[in-house]
């Protein structure tokens, strides 16, 4: 087997390239993998794909398997995705970024090994799974409460309980600690659900029949639409009629 340096060039290049627009969408939402961390995973796995392939070709008495390296990719990857989840609290970020490492480097496999179509259409996929926009028009409904409870008598088990009777499953249940002071602990639960309507009154008042709730309200969203935002700013919006008109 043999493969052209322009060929080599083109498949390091294409990995690039994919690597490098998945690592944009990461870089654009602040992760702890970016897009030149992105862009050096993909590099190398393609380039271990193509040495794997095509660099002990000239060794006939070796039992050549183009798998092995790509197999120490994959599973090595891992550790550098280990060190993008961070613990905060209640709450674990980062494993969105550590999935997308590990899909890069197998585009990065894909491109190396001369799959375009796949690692094109994966790096697709890739990114329209990863933009934000995707995400809020198939969560649409998303509402965020505030809780404050009694230190000592909240179980937030019991919270988590009554919301999942709302048929909202754990996956799309964020929990963050705001603060505790005066005996008092202020929870924030953003709340959401694909294709279907929250009934948020009917979970405030269940969470507040709680033994150890001392408050829960809805915390209206300040993100406006386009066309709200331009009415709020036109000057003339309310303007009366000219009758000569």
């Amino acid at each position: 087997m043999f493969i052209t340096d322009y060929e080599m060039a083109f498949r390091l290049l294409l990995a690039s390239i994919f690597g490098g627009v998945v690592g944009f969408e990461r870089e654009r939402n602040d992760s702890p993998a970016g897009f030149r961390t992105h862009i050096l995973v993909s590099l190398g796995s393609a380039l271990i794909m193509i040495l794997s392939m095509y660099g002990f070709s000239e060794f006939n008495t070796v039992n050549r398997d183009p798998a092995r390296l790509a197999a120490q990719v994959v599973s090595g990857i891992g550790f550098l995705g280990a060190g993008t989840i961070l613990r905060d609290r209640t709450s674990v970020k980062g494993l969105t970024t550590a999935a997308s490492l590990w899909v890069v480097s197998a585009i990065g496999l894909a491109a190396g090994a001369g799959f375009y179509f796949s690692a094109c259409l994966a790096t697709i996929l890739v990114f329209l799974t990863l933009e934000r926009s995707v995400e809020t028009y198939f969560f649409r409904n998303s509402q965020t409460l505030k809780v404050v409870a009694v230190n000592g008598t909240c179980r937030v088990k019991e919270i988590n309980h009554s919301l999942e009777s709302h048929s909202i499953i754990p996956q799309n249940i964020s929990m963050t600690l705001l603060k505790e002071e005066a005996n008092k602990t202020y929870l924030e639960y953003k709340l959401r659900t694909p294709f279907r309507k929250i009934n948020i009154e009917k979970i405030i008042e269940d969470i507040n029949e709680i033994d150890g709730i001392y408050s829960a309200e809805k915390v209206e969203n300040d993100n406006l639409s386009l066309v709200t935002t331009l009415k709020r700013l036109l000057p003339f919006r309310n303007a009366p009629k000219d009758p000569s008109m």
